[in-house]
C-alpha cells in the first residue's frame, strides 16, 4: 500500500491506504487478511435532475487530516485517529454542493462496467465490498438465536443495526439486543467489527449483497430536506478489532464513556413484571403482589394494559377504578412499584390534545402510523414526532404526571423502536432524524421523569451504550422472541451479549421467558447477569408453577449482586465460531479487585474447568453461586442455589452453614471432605422447595 497507515494492535496488524481508503485487518503471525474492505465513505446522492449516482472518494494525507475528493462532484475531509480500541474515523466534514444525500456507505468502492452489470439489484447501484467468512450481528435472527452467519447465509439482507427493526427488513425481535450500531466481518482467526461513533442521524443497517457487506446510514434526503450549514460528524464511525466477535464488541464498547452516574444498587432490586399475567388477560394486581411478596421480589411492575389508551398515561378504570390506591397497596405490601410506556405510539389524539402536526409525516404531508411488526393490514399507532414543542411537552407532561400521581420507582420504557423507517416518514426536523429518531423519545421521557424525582430509576432494552447510558436499569427482553421451545437456549445466547453491559455502569437485568419449565436455565444465568426480573404468569392454570420451581425464584430474589460494574469470566462458555453460535456455558462475574462475586456453573462443565479461579472446585448438576458481601464466592458469606440435583464440592471453610427452604432458615453442621466443604442437592429435597445455603 501507497501512503498506509498500519496499526498493530491485540495480535492484529491494520493497514489503511490512505490514497484509497482500501484497508484490510490480518493476524500477525498471517498475513492471510480475516476482513477487507474501503473505510472511505461512499456518497449515494441524487441531482437536481432526480438522477442518483455514487460517489467513491480518493484521499490525500494533510497533516492530521485526510482530505477527501469525490470525483470533482463533492469534496471533504476526515481525521483518521489512533486508539486503544483501533481506529477512530473522526470529524468527517462534507461539502455536497447541492446534491441530495441518499445514504453514506462504509464498505463500497466502484465497480467495472462489466462488473456493473452482474448486479441485481438496480436501486444499490454500487456493491458491498467488506469481504470476510463471517459477519456478526448481536441476535440477528432471534428464532433459534444466532448471531454469527456465514457470509451467503443473508443473500439480499438489510439488517437494521439501531432501533427501526422490522421497518427496515429484519425479523420482529423486539427490543433487545438493539441498537447495537455495529457489525463484525471476520473468521475463526479473528474479527474486524466497524460501528458508529455516535447516534446516527440516519437509519443505520448492515446491507448483505450475495457474500459482501457494508455499513448504510440511510438519509433519504431525496425525499426530506436536509439540514441548513455544513456537513459534519464529529465521530462518525470507529473501528476496532479481536479475537473473536464477541471481543471486537467489547472493544467497541468500550470505547464510549458512561456520560452519567453510575447506577445505585436501588436499580438492581428484583421486579415482578405483570405482562406475564396481563397479556393473558389477567388483571388481578392484588393477587399478583401478594405472590410477589411470598417469591420476596422487591418490586412490582405494571406493564402494557394499565392506560385507558396505549401512551395516553392515563388509568384505564375498569380495570383501575383508584390507581392511586393499586400503588399505594403495592408499597403497603413491602414492593416497590413500577410503570411501563411506550415513547413513540399513541392512539386517541384527542385524548392526548395533538393534531396531525404533532406525528411523524410522510412525503405527501400525511401522518404515517406504525405497529410492532410493521404490516400495513395490522392495528397500527400514530407515530409522534419530537420536532414538534407540542408532543415534546405532551412527552414530558405524562411523564411528570405519573411521577406526581403514583410515585413509581422504576419506568419501564418501550417501544422507542416500532417506527416508520426514513424509506417512508420522518421528522420534519433533521436533528430527530435516523437513529436519533427513538434516541430523542427515550431522553425527553428519561429527563423529564428524572427532573420531577432525581430518584426514579429508568429502565431501557438494548445493548450499546450510548443508549443505555439513557438507563440505570437495562433488561433481556422477555424471551418469547425465541419461540415457546427455546427461551432456555435464547436467555444463554442474549447473556453473552448482556453481559458486555457490565463495563458500564449499567444495571443488567436478567429478566426471564413465559415458562416455568425453563426457568433454571434463566435464574442461572441472572446468577452473574446481576438483576432478577420475571413476566412468569402466576395464575395460568395450564402451567402452575412447582415448589422447585417457585424455590430457585425466590431463591435468586434474595440473593443477587447489586452493583453495577463487572467484566464476566466466560470460562467454558462458547463466544461463537463460524459454525457454533455465542452461548454462556459456565461463567462467572469478577468486580474490582478481581473478586469473583457470582459463579454459575453447569452440569456439563463438570471436570472440564481449568481456569485457576476455579479449577479447584468439583461439581456435578447445575449450581448458582453469589458472593453476599462482596469477598468473593471463596472467601465471603455466600449464597449457593442448587438448579439440579448434584454434589458441589468448595476449596473454602466457613464458620456456619444455614439451608434455606421455604423462606425460612435452618442452621446445619457443615460437611468437609478432604478440607473441601460439601453441599449435596436431591431430587426429593429440590421438590420439597429447597432453596440453597447461606456460607458463613
Amino acid at each position: 500500500m501507497r501512503h498506509a497507515m498500519i496499526i498493530d494492535h491485540h495480535g492484529y496488524r491494520f493497514q489503511l491506504d490512505e490514497g484509497s481508503g482500501a484497508a484490510r485487518l490480518s493476524p500477525l503471525a498471517d498475513d492471510a487478511p480475516v476482513w477487507q474492505g474501503t473505510l472511505y465513505p461512499a456518497l449515494h446522492v441524487q441531482d437536481a435532475a432526480g438522477a442518483r449516482r455514487t460517489l467513491h472518494a480518493s484521499g490525500t494525507p494533510d497533516g492530521a487530516a485526510v482530505r477527501l475528493d469525490f470525483g470533482g462532484e463533492a469534496t471533504g475531509s476526515l481525521t483518521l485517529r489512533e486508539t486503544d480500541f483501533g481506529l477512530e474515523l473522526a470529524d468527517l466534514e462534507l461539502d455536497l454542493r447541492g446534491l441530495a444525500l441518499v445514504d453514506i456507505l462504509l464498505g463500497a468502492s466502484s465497480l467495472t462496467d462489466e462488473q456493473r452489470t452482474r448486479v441485481s439489484d438496480p436501486d444499490f447501484p454500487e456493491w458491498p465490498d467488506f469481504r470476510s467468512g463471517a459477519v456478526c450481528v448481536p441476535s440477528a435472527r432471534p428464532a433459534p438465536p444466532a448471531s454469527i452467519l456465514r457470509r451467503w447465509d443473508l443473500g439480499q439482507a438489510t439488517v437494521p443495526l439501531g432501533l427501526f427493526g422490522p421497518a427496515l427488513g429484519s425479523p420482529y425481535g423486539a427490543a433487545f439486543p438493539r441498537p447495537v450500531y455495529a457489525a463484525a466481518f471476520g473468521d475463526d482467526r479473528g474479527w474486524l467489527l466497524a460501528g458508529a461513533g455516535e447516534v446516527p442521524d440516519a437509519a443505520l443497517t448492515l446491507e448483505m449483497r450475495g457474500t459482501s457487506g457494508a455499513l448504510r446510514w440511510r438519509y433519504r434526503e431525496d425525499l426530506w430536506a436536509p439540514p441548513a450549514g455544513p456537513r459534519r460528524w464529529p465521530s462518525f464511525a470507529r473501528v476496532s478489532w479481536g479475537r473473536t466477535a464477541v471481543a471486537a464488541f467489547d472493544s467497541y464498547f468500550r470505547s464510549f464513556e458512561r456520560g452519567r452516574p453510575d447506577a445505585s444498587s436501588a436499580a438492581a432490586a428484583s421486579a415482578w413484571n405483570s405482562w406475564g399475567d396481563f397479556r393473558r388477560g389477567d388483571f388481578d394486581v392484588p393477587a399478583a403482589v401478594a405472590a410477589a411478596v411470598g417469591l420476596e421480589a422487591e418490586g412490582y411492575v405494571l406493564d402494557d394494559g394499565w392506560e385507558s389508551s396505549e401512551s395516553s398515561g392515563l388509568p384505564r378504570t375498569d380495570r383501575f377504578p383508584d390507581l392511586v390506591a393499586t400503588a399505594e397497596s403495592v408499597r403497603a405490601a413491602g414492593l416497590e412499584v413500577g410503570f411501563w410506556q411506550s415513547v413513540g405510539w399513541i392512539v386517541d389524539l384527542e385524548e392526548a390534545g395533538l393534531g396531525p402536526d404533532d406525528l411523524i409525516p410522510g412525503v405527501d404531508g400525511t401522518p404515517r402510523t406504525a405497529n410492532w411488526g410493521m404490516d400495513p393490514r395490522d392495528a397500527a399507532h400514530w407515530a409522534l414526532d419530537p420536532s414538534s414543542p407540542r408532543t415534546r411537552a405532551f412527552l414530558e407532561q405524562r411523564m411528570r404526571r405519573i411521577i406526581r400521581e403514583y410515585r413509581p420507582a422504576v419506568i419501564k420504557l418501550d417501544f422507542g423502536y416500532g417506527l416508520p423507517g426514513p424509506d417512508t416518514g420522518a421528522p420534519r426536523d433533521p436533528a430527530y432524524r435516523g437513529d436519533r429518531l427513538g434516541d430523542s423519545l427515550y431522553r425527553i421521557l428519561a429527563d423529564a421523569a428524572r427532573d420531577e424525582d432525581p430518584g426514579v430509576m429508568i429502565q431501557l432494552y438494548g445493548i450499546h451504550p450510548l443508549h443505555a447510558q439513557i438507563a440505570d436499569l437495562v433488561a433481556l427482553d422477555d424471551m418469547g422472541d425465541h419461540g415457546d421451545h427455546a427461551e432456555a437456549e435464547g436467555h444463554r445466547h442474549w447473556s453473552v451479549w448482556a453481559a458486555l453491559l457490565g463495563a458500564h455502569g449499567v444495571v443488567v437485568n436478567g429478566s426471564s421467558g413465559y415458562f416455568w419449565d425453563q426457568d433454571g436455565e434463566v435464574v442461572l444465568d441472572t446468577a452473574v447477569l446481576g438483576s432478577p426480573g420475571a413476566v412468569l404468569p402466576l395464575f395460568d392454570e395450564r402451567q402452575r408453577p412447582t415448589a422447585r420451581q417457585l424455590a430457585r425464584r425466590r431463591a435468586i430474589n434474595r440473593w443477587h449482586r447489586t452493583t453495577s460494574r463487572w467484566d464476566p469470566l466466560w470460562l467454558d462458555s462458547e463466544l461463537g465460531r463460524i459454525d457454533v453460535q455465542p452461548r454462556v456455558v459456565s461463567w462467572g462475574r469478577v468486580e474490582r479487585g478481581g473478586v469473583l462475586a457470582a459463579l454459575c456453573l453447569r452440569a456439563e462443565s463438570a471436570g472440564r474447568l481449568d481456569d485457576p479461579a476455579v479449577a479447584s472446585l468439583a461439581h456435578s448438576g447445575d449450581w448458582a453461586l453469589v458472593s453476599l458481601d462482596g469477598a468473593g464466592v471463596f472467601d465471603g458469606p455466600t449464597a449457593v442455589i442448587p438448579i439440579t440435583s448434584g454434589v458441589l464440592e468448595l476449596p473454602r471453610g466457613v464458620e456456619a452453614v444455614e439451608r434455606w427452604a421455604d423462606g425460612a432458615a435452618t442452621p446445619v453442621e457443615p460437611d468437609f471432605v478432604e478440607g473441601r466443604l460439601v453441599l449435596r442437592a436431591t431430587e426429593a429435597d429440590l421438590d420439597a422447595g429447597l432453596e440453597g445455603w447461606v456460607l458463613k
